[in-house]
C-alpha cells in the first residue's frame, strides 16, 4: 500500500512537470521510482504514460509546427542514432554522460544572458544549427536513451512561443519514443504485466497533467523558459550522478 502511494505521488509530480514544460516525465519519474522499485520496472512503468502524454502534446500543439521547421533536427538525429548505438561499445558511459551534462550547463548559462539568448536563437533557426543539435540528441538517444535535453534546447531556442516549443518537442519525442518502445518490447523490458500494472496509476497521472496544464496557461513566456532551464540543469545533475 505504501509503495502504491509513493508511486502515485511520483507520477503526479512527473505528469505535472511534463504538462507544464513539455518534457521531463521520465526525467522525474525514473530516478524517484527507482527508490522503491528495480530500475527496469521503474523505466517500464512510466514508459506507457510518457508515450501517451507525448501523443497528447503532439495533437494539442503539433498543428502549430510545419514539417520544414523540424527537418534539420530530424536529419541530424536520424543520422546519429545508429552511430550512438555503435559507439556504446567503445566510449566510456560516464565520460559521455558527463560531456552531455557539461554541454547542457554551458548552453543554459549562455542562454541566461540577453546577448547569448539572441545569438543561440539565431543559431537554432539555421539548418546547420538544427542538424548539429539533432546530431547530439540522436547520438545520445542511440547510446543511452538520454537525448531529450538537446532537443529541448533546440525547441525552446527555435520557437520562443511556449506552445510551439511544446509542439516541436511533442512531435520529436513521439518519433523517438516509437523507436524506444520497440526496443523495450523486443528486449523484454516492457511486458504486458508491467503495462497493466502501470494502468492502475492513470488517475494520478491525469491529476498531475491537469494541474500542470493549469499552471502553463497562467505563466509568462519568461517564466516558462526559466522553468525549462531549471529542469535542464536538473537533467545535467542526474546525468553526472
Amino acid at each position: 500500500m505504501e509503495t502504491a502511494i509513493f508511486i502515485s505521488c511520483v507520477l503526479i509530480l512527473s505528469a505535472f512537470t511534463f504538462s507544464f514544460a513539455g518534457f521531463g516525465f521520465g526525467l522525474v519519474a525514473v530516478p524517484l521510482l527507482a527508490l522503491a522499485l528495480p530500475i527496469k520496472d521503474a523505466v517500464a512503468i512510466q514508459l506507457p504514460f510518457s508515450v501517451f502524454l507525448v501523443v497528447i502534446n503532439s495533437f494539442r500543439y503539433g498543428k502549430t509546427i510545419k514539417w520544414h521547421e523540424l527537418q534539420p533536427i530530424f536529419i541530424g538525429s536520424a543520422a546519429a542514432m545508429p552511430v550512438g548505438v555503435f559507439s556504446l561499445n567503445f566510449l566510456p558511459d560516464n565520460l559521455m554522460k558527463r560531456s552531455l551534462a557539461l554541454f547542457i550547463v554551458l548552453v543554459v548559462l549562455f542562454e541566461r544572458t540577453r546577448q547569448g539568448q539572441a545569438k543561440f536563437r539565431d543559431f537554432a533557426r539555421t539548418g546547420l544549427g538544427g542538424m548539429i543539435l539533432g546530431t547530439i540528441s540522436g547520438w545520445f538517444i542511440g547510446a543511452y536513451t538520454t537525448g531529450g535535453p538537446p532537443a529541448v534546447i533546440y525547441a525552446t531556442a527555435r520557437f520562443p512561443d511556449p506552445r510551439k516549443a511544446k509542439g516541436a518537442m511533442g512531435i520529436y519525442f513521439l518519433a523517438t519514443d516509437v523507436v524506444i518502445v520497440i526496443m523495450f518490447i523486443m528486449t523484454g523490458l516492457l511486458t504486458w504485466d508491467l503495462f497493466f500494472l502501470s494502468l492502475r496509476f492513470t488517475p494520478a497521472v491525469l491529476a498531475g497533467f491537469l494541474a500542470g496544464s493549469y499552471f502553463f496557461k497562467n505563466i509568462t513566456k519568461q517564466n516558462y523558459i526559466l522553468g525549462v532551464h531549471f529542469l535542464l540543469l536538473v537533467a545535467a545533475v542526474m546525468l553526472c550522478v
